[in-house]
Protein backbone atom coordinates (compact mmCIF):
# COMPACT_ATOMS: atom_id res chain seq x y z
CA UNK A 1 0.00 0.00 0.00
CA UNK A 2 1.34 3.45 -0.94
CA UNK A 3 1.57 6.11 1.41
CA UNK A 4 1.24 9.95 0.44
CA UNK A 5 4.00 12.05 2.30
CA UNK A 6 2.95 14.77 4.77
CA UNK A 7 3.10 18.77 3.40
CA UNK A 8 2.66 20.41 6.02
CA UNK A 9 5.34 23.33 6.71
CA UNK A 10 7.58 23.02 9.06
CA UNK A 11 7.44 25.00 11.80
CA UNK A 12 9.59 28.49 12.29
CA UNK A 13 10.31 30.32 15.30
CA UNK A 14 8.93 33.70 14.92
CA UNK A 15 11.54 36.03 13.58
CA UNK A 16 11.77 39.95 13.81
CA UNK A 17 10.10 41.88 10.90
CA UNK A 18 12.05 42.81 7.98
CA UNK A 19 13.84 45.59 8.09
CA UNK A 20 12.87 45.95 3.82
CA UNK A 21 10.20 48.65 3.50
CA UNK A 22 6.84 47.67 2.35
CA UNK A 23 6.06 49.13 -1.60
CA UNK A 24 4.29 51.72 -1.66
CA UNK A 25 0.41 51.30 -3.29
CA UNK A 26 -0.94 55.18 -2.14
CA UNK A 27 -1.30 55.63 -5.87
CA UNK A 28 -3.17 52.83 -6.90
CA UNK A 29 -7.09 53.89 -8.32
CA UNK A 30 -9.13 51.10 -6.05
CA UNK A 31 -12.18 52.06 -7.71
CA UNK A 32 -10.55 51.35 -11.15
CA UNK A 33 -8.96 48.32 -9.72
CA UNK A 34 -12.46 46.55 -8.58
CA UNK A 35 -14.31 47.56 -11.72
CA UNK A 36 -11.28 45.90 -14.07
CA UNK A 37 -10.30 42.88 -11.98
CA UNK A 38 -11.76 39.53 -12.87
CA UNK A 39 -10.17 38.05 -9.94
CA UNK A 40 -13.04 36.51 -7.44
CA UNK A 41 -11.07 37.34 -4.72
CA UNK A 42 -9.41 40.61 -5.26
CA UNK A 43 -12.56 41.88 -6.46
CA UNK A 44 -14.35 41.60 -3.59
CA UNK A 45 -11.52 42.65 -1.33
CA UNK A 46 -11.48 45.97 -3.48
CA UNK A 47 -15.29 46.39 -3.13
CA UNK A 48 -14.95 45.47 0.81
CA UNK A 49 -12.01 48.19 0.91
CA UNK A 50 -14.46 51.26 -1.01
CA UNK A 51 -17.56 50.56 0.88
CA UNK A 52 -15.53 50.87 4.29
CA UNK A 53 -13.17 53.81 3.03
CA UNK A 54 -13.01 56.79 5.34
CA UNK A 55 -13.03 60.44 3.60
CA UNK A 56 -9.72 61.65 3.90
CA UNK A 57 -10.36 64.12 7.33
CA UNK A 58 -12.12 60.47 8.75
CA UNK A 59 -8.57 58.91 8.35
CA UNK A 60 -6.90 57.86 11.72
CA UNK A 61 -3.93 55.68 12.71
CA UNK A 62 -3.50 54.16 15.97
CA UNK A 63 -0.51 53.04 17.99
CA UNK A 64 -2.09 49.26 17.65
CA UNK A 65 -1.25 49.73 14.18
CA UNK A 66 2.30 50.26 14.48
CA UNK A 67 4.99 47.59 13.48
CA UNK A 68 6.79 47.61 16.40
CA UNK A 69 3.42 46.56 18.34
CA UNK A 70 2.77 42.65 18.60
CA UNK A 71 -0.83 41.76 18.96
CA UNK A 72 -1.89 38.87 20.99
Amino acid sequence: MATTPRTEPATTALSEPSAEPLPDFAGVDVAVLAARTDHTVLGDVAALLLRNWPAAEDAVAYYEDGPGKLLH
